[in-house]
């Protein structure tokens, strides 16, 4: 039994770059310096507005593809890469201006580099793999968004415990990938396979998207 389900994405279904759903998640960044200026000039609120936005993005790119059929394989690498610039920047904001742990913020821009590099290098493998999003991304990114949100309204010791859930939730999530995509290294084929009895060929590239970006 594989660690986690796999996705075999037929490059033939998808190609298209300037998609609305695309559009949408390159969207998700451009708000990045004003949530800086937002720091800057303590206006917590103004930030919290503009991450709300940004973070609403998500839903929306994942409704469209959905709904419109705009699913293309530059959304499965632009959705979850813009999630985790965002993500990184603001970790890098909350050192700057809210005494956030160093050693926190190293330890999710480095998991998500490389979660992001390895995706990417195995969607461009002869199998076309993609990793949906699992029960232990989705629960590090629910305690880690606590966390961020805690840390950005300053609201201490709550930031502080969620620190250490969110901690922990990272590296157990980082073993989990590490142990997945050993296991996707040494049998691709037979993952693929497997992932492909479970998959219709409209759910092939639309899983990734309906599963959510948090990894």
């Amino acid at each position: 039994m594989s660690v986690f389900d796999t996705v075999n994405v037929d490059r033939k279904v998808v190609g298209a770059f300037w998609t609305p759903p695309n559009l949408v998640s390159i969207a998700r960044i451009l708000p990045i310096p004003l949530i800086y200026w937002s720091f800057e000039h303590a206006f917590d609120y103004l930030a919290l507005a503009l991450l709300g936005g940004a973070f609403l993005t998500d839903a929306i790119d994942g409704y469209l593809a959905r709904r419109f059929r705009w699913e293309s394989r530059w959304g499965l690498i632009l959705d979850p890469l813009t999630d985790k610039i965002l993500i990184g920047c603001l970790a890098v904001f909350l050192v700057i201006f809210r005494d956030f742990p160093v050693w926190m913020a190293a330890l999710i821009i480095f998991r998500d580099i490389s979660i992001v590099v390895v995706g990417i290098y195995l969607y461009f493998t002869p199998y076309r793999i993609v990793i949906p999003s699992n029960i232990t991304g989705k629960v590090t990114t629910v305690v880690t968004s606590f966390m961020l949100l805690f840390y950005t309204l300053d609201l201490q010791p709550y930031g502080q415990w969620c620190l250490w859930a969110s901690a922990g939730c990272v590296i157990g999530s980082g073993i989990h990938y590490i142990r997945g995509f050993f296991q996707l290294k040494k049998h691709p084929k037979a993952q693929t396979v497997e992932s492909s009895s479970k998959y219709s060929k409209t759910e092939k590239i639309t899983a990734y998207q309906r599963s959510g970006t948090r990894v």
